[in-house]
């Protein structure tokens, strides 16, 4: 998966097994963490361990073993990796999954890397699983994040999947339908 813009190429990669530890960490040890999960932003979320992480991301996100399960992807630019982006279990009845996406740090933030990330994958999803509706749920105090899906073709709704349990007190649902 790739597209070639702004002279810069981003790419989505299947993540493995010994990408999991990075993909962790970016999560809940860098300088974008604040920004997502912990006090003093996010004082209901409590930044995961180790442990947690692998519970809520099983090995088949990092295996392909399980693609309608979930699957992890790292970004890469030119080669760099410069984030993950993943997808849920998908539902084959509505044709629809739940996505989720962080940066590696603060510098690959605000340059549109997670946008094309997110159209990618919605394009991948579309094509190989015949998804029609992607979901993405920010903290609507993610002000950034909000306006990065918004820019992709994300908007709100008022209609949660079947099953769905928000990670945030506060999330705003936001839906992409596609063709």
């Amino acid at each position: 998966m790739g597209n070639r813009s702004l002279n810069q190429s981003l790419t989505l990669k299947p993540a493995t097994l010994q990408d999991r530890r990075n993909i962790y960490i970016w999560l809940a040890h860098s300088n974008l963490t604040r920004d997502m999960l912990g006090a003093p932003n996010f004082p209901e979320i409590p930044i995961p361990t180790w442990e947690e992480f692998n519970e809520d991301y099983k090995a088949y996100y990092f295996d392909g073993s399980r693609p309608l399960k979930g699957q992890c992807f790292i970004i890469t630019l030119n080669g760099e990796e410069v984030g993950q982006i993943n997808h849920n279990e998908i539902d084959p009845i509505t044709q629809s999954t739940e996505i989720d996406i962080w940066m590696a740090d603060l510098k690959f933030t605000g340059k549109g890397f997670g946008g094309e990330a997110l159209r990618l994958l919605c394009e991948y999803l579309n094509q190989n699983f015949g998804c029609n509706t992607i979901y993405i749920a920010p903290s609507k105090r993610n002000l950034k994040a909000i306006r990065a899906y918004t820019k992709a073709g994300f908007n709100e709704t008022k209609n949660l999947p079947i099953n769905f349990v928000p990670d945030y007190e506060d999330s705003v649902i936001m839906v992409k339908k596609l063709l």
